[in-house]
């Protein structure tokens, strides 16, 4: 064995359950962040949690809102998936630059991306600081799935998006 950083931890941990935490910007538009550092932490009540950057647009909005839908984007968004992960949602309308098609989820003023394969509508439970993330602590209030879509995982420590394959 060989001592490793934690960004080449990540390549031998590949591929990643890649999601889209979708939140609301201020205008009203849906917001959305490609994270990996997402885990499922109870089952009664359903609950996940998902990490970002102290400075993350995607957390602000969160915490300033107390919603987020996660979502396992489908196969068609890998490119679009990696532009979003370039760009801050501070200053760019992700949704639009990308030409991402979005649907709407009833009870939720937050759009999620039409191709998804699984979308989870969270309510923002509690936060804790991690080094240098805000984990976020959030209670399921529904699961909407659609088994016909591939969702998309991130392999090379997060270089590169695409589908994982049996085998």
């Amino acid at each position: 064995m060989k001592e490793r950083n934690i960004l080449e931890a990540t390549v031998l941990t590949s591929p990643n359950p890649l999601t889209l935490i979708c939140s609301q910007n201020e205008d009203g538009t849906t917001n959305l962040a490609p994270i990996c550092f997402v885990s499922y932490l109870s089952f009664n009540p359903p609950m996940i949690g998902f990490a970002c950057g102290k400075q993350s647009h995607t957390g602000k909005r969160v915490r300033e809102t107390g919603k987020a839908i996660v979502t396992v984007p489908g196969q068609s968004l890998a490119q679009a998936v990696m532009a979003c992960g370039s760009t801050t949602g501070a200053s760019t309308h992700k949704v639009a630059e990308n030409h991402i098609e979005m649907v709407d989820v009833e009870g939720s003023s937050i759009q999620i991306p039409a191709d998804t394969r699984l979308a989870m509508v969270a309510t923002l439970k509690q936060t804790v600081e991690v080094g240098d993330h805000i984990l976020h602590i959030c209670q399921v209030d529904q699961f909407l799935g659609d088994e016909s879509r591939q969702g998309l995982y991130a392999w090379n420590g997060f270089g590169k998006v695409a589908p994982a394959q049996e085998g």
